[in-house]
């Protein structure tokens, strides 16, 4: 960890990218988001977790984050996170103040009402570096009240393997567009970045990746529609066709 997150370091994305995976997954089977309270057990817990000046600081901190408009609940789990995984506390207050600006940043970019697991991912795709106007690109491609997490967790993915944000932001867009399934759109990234461990390039290992994805979109797409007969076909009863004439005259 360094001063600007508690994220993990750049060799350990593929496990930050797990845990941020797994943050929707308990979101989206619980069915509500991480609890805007902050306060998500004994309030002494914090006291338990770091001495008593920084856990005042870290109340702070989520205190700020809900009058921006930021579920608290998320500066007090990533603060949990930092304790227990050792770091000094100074360390970690000053971990969430960055967290925290990242977190505001992407409630702007993506506007109010915005689960708590989205704003995650956006805040992560900007410590990343994916800019603004990508993730604003990803939001602006939301249908109905669908969640922006995994496609966020994907568009960094995609980004941190070398992919250029464009063409990452593309290969995103039209998933969606096409009405991906999250385990499936999580799929394209980790299919990118294993052609690209097996020696392609990231050129050629997005457009294979496309390639098979729109093929098995298609595919889906046939086996779900219904058969259809041609206009004006009567169905006929099995046993009532007409009698065929044999060619021999029989």
């Amino acid at each position: 960890m360094n001063t600007g997150t508690m994220s993990l370091s750049p060799r350990k994305w593929a496990s930050a990218r797990h845990a941020l995976v797994g943050l929707v997954a308990v979101v989206i089977a619980v069915g509500s988001p991480v609890p805007a309270s902050g306060q998500e057990a004994n309030p002494r817990r914090l006291e338990d977790a770091m001495p008593a000046e920084y856990a005042a600081r870290v109340r702070e901190i989520a205190r700020e984050a809900r009058e921006a408009g930021v579920p608290p609940g998320l500066i007090a789990r990533k603060a949990f996170e930092g304790a227990a995984k050792g770091y000094p506390p100074e360390r970690v207050v000053s971990a969430l103040d960055a967290y925290a600006g990242r977190l505001r940043e992407a409630r702007d970019i993506l506007g109010p009402d915005r689960r708590p697991a989205s704003l995650a991912a956006a805040a992560e795709a900007l410590r990343r570096g994916v800019p603004r106007d990508a993730i604003r690109s990803v939001a602006g491609r939301e249908r109905g009240a669908r969640d922006l997490a995994v496609p966020l967790i994907v568009l960094s993915d995609l980004t941190d393997a070398g992919v250029p944000t464009a063409n990452a932001l593309e290969m995103v867009n039209s998933a969606m567009d096409r009405g991906t399934r999250g385990d499936q759109m999580l799929g394209l990234s980790a299919a990118v970045r294993r052609r690209m461990r097996q020696g392609a390039d990231w050129s050629t290992a997005v457009d294979e990746v496309r390639r098979r994805a729109g093929t098995l979109s298609h595919q889906r797409d046939r086996q779900s529609q219904p058969s259809r007969r041609p206009d004006g076909a009567t169905p006929v009863p099995p046993g009532s066709e007409p009698p065929h004439r044999h060619r021999d005259g029989g």
